[in-house]
């Protein structure tokens, strides 16, 4: 699913607004998750899951290739931890 498939679904199931206004609110979602994480917080959407911002250490990588190492610098990403609801749906007993 892309992001024009998520705004569809939600158009078709709430129905009253235009595809522009639900890519609208879409996307004010997506940006207002980016923007928390942006500011060092963790996400919790209740019986979806949690994005977790993660700093990783500057480490010694290799090339598979050529076999060089090189440096690979800190940076910041996203975990993401489903909750058990998505979990079970996903995996049913």
């Amino acid at each position: 699913m892309i992001k024009n498939d998520l705004v569809d679904a939600v158009r078709d199931e709430i129905g009253g607004f235009s595809t522009k206004e639900i890519w609208t609110y879409v996307t004010f979602v997506f940006d207002e998750i980016a923007s928390a994480l942006e500011r060092g917080e963790n996400v919790k959407l209740t019986r979806f899951g949690t994005f977790e911002l993660q700093e990783k250490k500057a480490r010694i990588g290799r090339n598979p290739k050529t076999l060089e190492e090189a440096i690979i610098a800190a940076r910041k990403s996203v975990k993401f931890k489903m909750s058990e609801s998505v979990s079970n749906t996903l995996n049913p007993k």
